[in-house]
């Protein structure tokens, strides 16, 4: 069965009043991220929180469990059942580290490295679709400004 398509919440499309601009922003990154969801869905049963630890372990191979809570800002022990069921679905793997062996390193299998991409390419299909059917040459340029002010919020 599925589940039908979400829709954005109601809101500012652009907030004339700065204390309404952390609402009005929270509000439609929470609705992309919801499309996100939606949009790989028909691909994976993963929950969303492993999707992420996938995500992060192709940018960070060779990360521990501990280190890979501590980047996701879940619990250790969150993060090792996740771990645990991404190593049993296949999708990822643990080896002994090179300079100590009792270091164990997490990275992406080729299954994990597929599926990753499997997601990427849905997600990425969305975007560019909504973004050419929605937006013109200006307003492109408008979200590609974006991109970089939103990436400086989100750096610690």
């Amino acid at each position: 069965m599925s589940r039908p398509e979400p829709r954005p919440a109601d809101g500012p499309t652009r907030p004339t009043d700065p204390e309404d601009l952390p609402d009005a922003l929270r509000s439609v990154i929470w609705d992309v991220v919801r499309r996100f969801r939606y949009a790989s869905q028909t691909e994976t049963d993963l929950p969303w929180t492993q999707q992420a630890a996938l995500h992060r372990l192709d940018k960070e191979p060779g990360l521990t469990s501990a280190e890979l809570a501590r980047a996701e800002r879940v619990r250790p022990q969150s993060m090792n059942t996740m771990v645990a069921a991404l190593r049993r679905s296949g999708c990822v793997q643990a080896t002994k580290g090179a300079a100590d062996a009792r270091r164990l390193e997490l990275s992406l299998t080729s299954e994990g490295e597929r599926l990753l991409s499997t997601l990427r390419s849905r997600r990425d299909d969305w975007l560019a679709t909504r973004i050419a059917a929605e937006f013109s040459a200006a307003e492109q340029d408008e979200l590609r400004a974006a991109v970089g002010l939103l990436r400086r919020l989100i750096e610690e």
